[in-house]
């Protein structure tokens, strides 16, 4: 019989070198794919973040070079598209910008390669796996993720009468998968839970994002000055405290179907994924010396960069339209994915396009 965290079945299931689901599969896109992700569906998505980037060589005084690293790339398409636009519509920005992709996948990376062999680049793109970053020499510039951080590895907490409990996957001989409960595996899984969790009922789950707080922490070593934007469908405080997360919200997709219980799921079979805890990346940021510039959802972060303007723009089909308001809608993507903007090193608040509000309440 063999046990172990639910972390560590996630990271094999998901990054194990010879079956893991990004290593052998990665299956992103609408024919045949499992999931997709907002830049395979409207290139309006990286055009409208490309107006994000231009703010932010403004507020970084245009520096000498501009490193863009993407993390989590997927198919390359986020990236290409990025570039593209930058090529039309700042041009010497994007003569500046030196373009980084950090990506565990050899599956992925070679698709990324061959879409970013279709422009031409003035500076050849640099792949770098997770976990080399450590000794390079920082860099100034923006690192982002599309749908990177829910796919970090997770622990899994339930609430007890007694206090909490972790949640393992055992393996018995013949292969067949369970659930089982045991001890903490490590104290600190419950230092980063909101304060109320100690009120949550008895019974109620949730994932305890560790490898995130890691990665973070990686990428803010190797950024000496400018600014990380995730975006990410995920939860403020009190939606992660709310009656619908009371078991967690730990799902996984094969052929754009919901897989509720991902133990069932062959190994490797299915993308696996949670709802990112913004405030703890909000929290574990500016542990690590960064300050939060903006938080919003979707829906307003586009509207405001200026998507509303292409909605009734007869020069796009319907079809382009149609993908475009998707993006938006708050009942589809608009509401459920959060966009949060953090910089170092800036000694200046900046005014940015994309987030006109006051943050969301974390």
């Amino acid at each position: 019989m063999q046990r172990m965290t639910f972390r560590d079945f996630m990271a094999r299931s998901l990054s194990d070198p010879h079956g893991g689901y990004y290593t052998r599969n990665a299956r992103i896109g609408f024919s045949r794919g499992d999931f997709y992700t907002a830049p395979e569906l409207s290139p309006a998505f990286a055009l409208l973040l490309s107006r994000q980037i231009v703010e932010s060589d403004v507020v970084l005084d245009h520096p000498k070079e501009f490193y863009l690293m993407e993390t989590g790339p997927g198919n390359g398409t986020l990236m290409r598209d990025i570039l593209a636009s930058l090529r039309l519509s700042a041009p010497d920005l994007w003569r500046r910008t030196r373009p980084l992709l950090y990506e565990i996948s050899p599956v992925l990376a070679d698709r990324q390669k061959e879409k970013l062999s279709s422009i031409h680049l003035p500076c050849e793109p640099e792949w770098i796996r997770p976990g080399e970053l450590s000794g390079r020499t920082s860099f100034t510039g923006m690192i982002y993720g599309n749908e990177f951080l829910d796919a970090l590895p997770v622990h899994r907490i339930r609430k007890t009468r007694q206090g909490f409990s972790e949640i393992y996957v055992e393996q018995d001989e013949s292969g067949a998968i369970a659930e089982v409960e045991g001890a903490l595996s490590s104290p600190s899984l419950t230092e980063g839970v909101h304060t109320t969790a100690r009120d949550y009922p008895e019974g109620f789950e949730w994932e305890a994002q560790a490898d995130l707080c890691n990665v973070l922490s990686e990428l803010s070593g190797v950024l000496h000055r400018g600014f990380m934007l995730w975006i990410d469908y995920g939860d403020t405080a009190l939606e992660r405290l709310s009656p619908k997360r009371e078991k967690g919200s730990l799902v996984g997709y094969r052929k754009h179907s919901l897989v509720e219980d991902v133990t069932k799921a062959e190994p490797g079979s299915i993308d696996m994924t949670v709802h990112v805890d913004f405030p703890l990346v909000a929290r574990q940021s500016k542990a690590l010396g960064m300050q939060l510039e903006g938080f919003s959802d979707q829906m307003h972060f586009l509207m405001a960069l200026g998507i509303g303007e292409w909605l009734s723009d007869e020069q796009f089909s319907p079809e382009e339209r149609s993908a475009m308001a998707t993006l938006i809608h708050p009942l589809r993507m608009g509401e459920a994915f959060k966009v949060m903007l953090l910089s170092r090193g800036i000694d200046r608040r900046a005014s940015w396009k994309g987030f006109p509000r006051e943050p969301l309440p974390l």
